[in-house]
């Protein structure tokens, strides 16, 4: 492999008042990891890259290339907010911002809780060929969509792309320098299912269907 193809790491600081990396999240109930998901940091990278959720190909190109760390950098805490919508509208006037049953009859106010952790601060290693690699980076400092951190109301708080190193241990120590401290813990991806300790269901396969397939992972505290 040449040198203009050599797989680099590049480093994303992830720090918000509120952070939501939903998980299974459907219906009336949406549930926030306690960490960054591939499909959350994948469909951060399309945002910028200015990939539509239908483009499928362009989703596959993202995905397939790149290998993801996360490490996380203290303890957050959990805020539960209870969310409505719909409610106080005229549906002579604006039926459409009601939703509606399942059956197409009137709907009424839809009651949801939301997950979010507060205060928390993750380091995201992106490990990919150069190439794509400095597409991303280049992407993120000046991104085609916004970007934010799980939902479009956990907005970051520090600059995001921090740099394009040549070693993973490199951008670790950029992002324990940056957060002023040592990272607590970290999940990596594993290839092999009896090196992993968890299956997630976070690799995106369709962000407009909502479709995912299963990645194998180790969780490790440090």
């Amino acid at each position: 492999m040449g040198p203009d193809v050599a797989p680099h790491v590049l480093a994303l600081y992830l720090d918000a008042p509120l952070q939501s990396w939903g998980y299974q999240s459907r219906f009336d109930r949406r549930t926030s990891l306690s960490y960054p998901t591939r499909s959350g940091i994948v469909g951060m990278l399309c945002a910028a890259l200015g990939v539509d959720r239908r483009d499928r190909s362009g989703l596959e190109r993202v995905d397939k290339g790149v290998s993801i760390q996360a490490v996380a950098f203290g303890d957050a805490s959990l805020l539960v907010d209870y969310h409505t919508v719909g409610g106080g509208f005229d549906s002579r006037v604006q039926s459409q911002s009601i939703a509606p049953k399942a059956d197409g009859s009137k709907g009424d106010t839809v009651v949801s809780r939301r997950e979010y952790l507060q205060e928390a601060r993750f380091g995201v290693l992106v490990s990919a060929e150069t190439p794509l690699l400095d597409e991303v980076s280049a992407a993120l400092s000046d991104p085609r969509w916004g970007i934010w951190l799980g939902r479009k109301s956990c907005i970051p708080a520090s600059p995001v792309p921090q740099g394009v190193f040549t070693t993973t241990e490199e951008a670790l120590l950029h992002l324990e320098e940056l957060a002023g401290g040592k990272a607590t813990r970290q999940v990596t991806e594993v290839e092999r299912f009896d090196e992993g300790t968890d299956t997630l269901l976070d690799r995106p396969v369709d962000f407009a269907t909502r479709e995912y397939k299963p990645r194998r992972v180790v969780h490790e505290s440090l």
